[in-house]
C-alpha cells in the first residue's frame, strides 16, 4: 500500500494524486483506504513514516569522515523510486495543503535526536571546526546540495556526489589538509 502510495505521488504529483491511483496500483478498494486514512495527506505521511530510518551519527574520528558516513547512511536509507518525483511532489503538496505541511512537520519534523547536530558537536569537541564557522548552515550545507543536484540538475544521489562535497568543499572550506579523511 505505502509503496503504491509513494510511487504515485512521485509520478503524478500531490494535486493529481488521489485515493483512486493507490487503491488501483495496490489492488484494494477506495473505501479500505478511507477507512484507515482519511485523507491523501494522512496517507502520504504514513508511508513515508513507515519508510523512515533512523540514522545514528558515526564517529569516525573526524568531522569529515562523520559527515561522509551519516551522509551515505542517508542515502542507503531513501525510499526506492523518483526520489525527485517525491521531492518535488512533496515540496507542491506542502505548500499547497496545509493538512500536509502540518502532518509533516508533527510527524516526520520532530522526535528523535539530529545526527547532523551530534557529529558538529563531536568536531566541535575535537576542535576540528574554525571559529566562527556557521553551524546551522554548515550542518544545511551537504543536503542543500544534494537537493540542488537532484532537483535543479536532475542528478542522482550517489555516494561520489557524497565524496565530491566533502573532499572538494567541506575539507578545503575548513583548512583540511587531506580531503581523504
Amino acid at each position: 500500500m505505502f509503496t503504491a502510495a509513494i510511487d504515485a505521488v512521485a509520478e503524478v504529483g500531490y494535486e493529481r494524486f488521489n485515493m483512486d491511483l493507490v487503491a488501483q496500483r495496490a489492488h484494494a478498494s477506495k473505501g479500505s483506504l478511507y477507512q484507515r486514512w482519511p485523507s491523501k495527506a494522512h496517507l502520504i505521511v504514513a508511508a513515508l513514516q513507515a519508510n523512515r530510518v533512523e540514522i545514528a551519527a558515526p564517529d569516525t574520528g573526524s568531522y569529515l569522515g562523520d559527515v561522509r558516513e551519516l551522509c551515505k547512511q542517508w542515502l542507503r536509507a531513501e525510499v526506492a523510486g523518483d526520489r525527485r518525483g517525491l521531492l518535488l511532489a512533496l515540496l507542491e503538496g506542502s505548500r499547497r495543503d496545509q493538512e500536509l505541511a502540518g502532518l509533516m512537520t508533527e510527524q516526520l519534523g520532530q522526535g528523535g535526536t539530529n545526527p547532523m547536530a551530534e557529529v558538529l558537536a563531536a568536531a566541535g569537541r575535537r576542535g576540528e571546526l574554525p571559529a566562527g564557522v556557521d553551524l546551522e548552515l554548515l550542518a544545511d550545507l551537504p543536503l542543500a546540495l544534494a537537493m540542488s543536484n537532484l532537483l535543479f540538475k536532475g542528478r542522482e544521489l550517489t555516494e561520489e556526489l557524497v565524496d565530491r562535497i566533502v573532499d572538494g568543499l567541506l575539507a578545503p572550506l575548513l583548512g583540511s589538509g587531506d580531503h581523504t579523511q
